[in-house]
Order: C-alpha cells, then sequence, then structure tokens
C-alpha cells in the first residue's frame, strides 16, 4: 500500500469513527426526557395537527390526550363541567387558524420543582384569528412533564 492510500483510509475511518458517534449520541439524546419546553410545543403541534385533520382531541383523541396532561386536568376535561366551557381548553376558541401548526413558539420556562410555567404563542399570518399567547402550567407525572392549566393571556 502506499503512503497516500494509507492517508485516504486512515481519514474514512476517522470520518466513518466521528459519523457514527454523531448518530449514537442523537439516538442517545432523543430517549431523554424532553424538556418542558419541547412537551408543550409537541402537544400544541400534535393538537392543531389534529384539529386541522378535522379529529377533535377531546374526542377523537382520548387515550393520547390522556397521557399528555395531567391527572387533575384531565378530570376535569371529560367531566360535566368541561361540556359547559364553551370553548376549546387548549385554544380558548371554538375556532383556530390552521397555521398555528407551524407557527408554535414557547419560552423558556420557569422550573419550580414538579411544575413549571411557560409561555406558548400561536403566531397567525392574518388578523382573523390573531396571535394567541397562553400562560401554560405543567407538572412533572410517571417522569413526563404535563400540561396542567392554561389561560389566555389574550383575556
Amino acid at each position: 500500500m502506499t503512503k497516500i492510500s494509507i492517508t485516504n483510509t486512515v481519514k474514512r475511518i476517522a470520518l466513518i469513527t466521528a459519523f457514527a458517534f454523531l448518530i449514537f449520541t442523537n439516538a442517545n439524546y432523543a430517549q431523554t426526557l424532553p424538556a418542558p419546553e419541547k412537551a408543550a410545543k409537541s402537544f400544541y403541534e400534535w393538537y392543531i395537527r389534529e384539529l386541522n385533520n378535522d379529529r377533535f382531541p377531546v374526542d377523537d383523541a382520548k387515550q393520547q390526550l390522556l397521557k399528555l396532561v395531567s391527572k387533575r386536568l384531565g378530570k376535569w376535561i371529560y367531566s360535566p363541567a368541561y361540556a359547559e366551557h364553551g370553548a376549546d381548553y387548549f385554544i380558548d376558541a371554538q375556532d383556530w387558524d390552521k397555521s398555528w401548526v407551524t407557527g408554535t413558539k414557547v419560552s423558556k420556562s420557569v422550573v419550580k420543582g414538579n411544575t413549571v410555567t411557560l409561555k406558548v404563542t400561536l403566531i397567525s399570518p392574518t388578523e382573523v384569528y390573531g396571535t394567541q399567547i397562553f400562560n401554560v402550567k405543567m407538572v412533572k407525572e410517571t417522569g413526563k412533564w404535563k400540561i396542567d392549566r392554561v389561560d389566555n393571556e389574550n383575556n
């Protein structure tokens, strides 16, 4: 083997090793508990995507929703009191902007023990629905951050 082919072989091995390390590191990272911000953003993107597909999570995805909200909130959502609420609890409206699914922003969270507060902003490019800002409280249950309370800051 010539010196050039040995050098190229070493470079290839180094490159493959570095690439494998990056894949392994990212795979391990994905398995860790998501930050509260990531959990809130994922929840709202999922929720709006469901609405955009004519599925109403409270009615059509009960089991999935119950995995993403606190036990306290889940109990209320499926109570007669929620039926009289008059609007979708998570977006505080009866209608929504389909573009919210890609216009979801989450602020940095403030962690106090097993609770977190943060803001979720649903950005609309039109004035029909406008940008909505929600104060969201999350709790850690069964090792995961779950939505516990949502208040519309615009009201």
